[in-house]
């Protein structure tokens, strides 16, 4: 029996993981570039739309664009209706752009002390990450939708941007107190507002640590196909993620050739052979998780009605 029908396919399991409950949902697609995370991440929230869960869709990977999948224009800063489906909203979060909200608004929090303080963490390199991560820490805290899917970076970026409350959280803790010292110290007036919006955003990025580590409430799905390159930094991600406290216990292996495809095709013959291999060696590392297989389509992916497609193969009728 050929690896790739194996009892690999387990819908029942993937959908009792990544169904809301008694809160919102968060769904996370990660991997190498190029493996077809916005895709796998788009189908799923047309999916969760169509099922009848309120379902907002949150990009956080600056190489591609919601509104070229849904053929409108997606904010970068607040969430838009998807005309063609109903229940979904997008945002398509555009570092840049993310970066002069985050800005003004560091500005307000740090009031008098922003020359001190505010402008050399807005002149940091990463400042565009941080930038982005607070706008997608908003939406971990998104108590209007029932799921909301993450598109995110390739892997590496996307394991930065899961560190930033991590690091967020000890920075702020530390910010809280050096102002209060420093504002007895200088005798600083209106202080007390800046320590609470401090207060505040300390406890935004703590429940987006706690959201990320709770599997009730957190599903991450690395996505990935039958080839050296992705199976080495989907083994990687995984290992990062766990120093992250991030459990993940859903994979997706995208594009394989299918059996019938084959017939007369030396080319493809070849290939098949060569999948074969990688998904023996996907079975070895990863067999113990839900691993859903999606076979190579015959078009490309470019409206709602493909999306919908994919989006029963991997979870059955909506």
């Amino acid at each position: 029996m050929h690896i790739r029908y194996m009892e690999v396919y387990k819908m029942d399991k993937m959908l009792e993981l990544i169904k809301p409950k008694n809160s919102t949902k968060y769904l996370f697609f990660g991997g190498k570039g190029g493996v077809g995370k916005t895709t796998m991440a788009s189908a799923t929230a047309v999916w969760m739309a169509k099922a009848g869960y309120k379902t907002t869709i949150v990009s956080t990977d600056p190489t591609v664009s919601l509104s070229a999948i849904f053929n409108q224009k997606i904010s970068a800063t607040e969430k838009t209706k998807i005309k063609q489906v109903d229940n979904l909203w997008g945002v398509n979060i555009n570092p840049s752009e993310a970066t002069g909200v985050f800005q003004k608004r560091l500005s307000g929090t740090l009031g008098g002390l922003t020359n001190m303080l505010g402008g050399d963490i807005i002149s940091t390199p990463c400042a565009e990450e941080m930038a982005a991560f607070d706008q997608f820490v908003e939406f971990l805290d998104d108590k209007d939708s029932k799921v909301v899917v993450f598109d995110t970076a390739p892997t590496g970026h996307s394991l930065r941007e899961l560190a930033m409350p991590f690091d967020w959280a000890d920075f702020l803790k530390k910010q809280i107190k050096d102002k209060k010292e420093l504002a007895k110290l200088m005798q600083l007036e209106d202080t007390e507002e800046t320590i609470a919006q401090l207060e505040a955003d300390k406890t935004r990025y703590n429940n987006a640590i706690e959201a990320l580590k709770d599997p009730a409430k957190t599903v991450y799905t690395l996505v990935l196909l039958p080839a050296f390159l992705p199976i080495e930094e989907t083994k990687s991600a995984l290992v990062d993620l766990k120093k992250l406290g991030v459990d993940v216990r859903t994979f997706i292996v995208n594009q394989l050739i299918p059996t019938e495809a084959i017939q007369g095709n030396a080319y493809l013959v070849r290939r098949y052979q060569t999948q074969e291999k990688y998904m023996s060696i996907i079975n070895q590392e990863f067999g113990k998780n839900i691993i859903t297989i999606l076979p190579m389509l015959e078009t490309d992916v470019y409206d709602v009605d493909t999306l919908s497609v994919i989006g029963t193969k991997i979870y059955g009728g909506a």
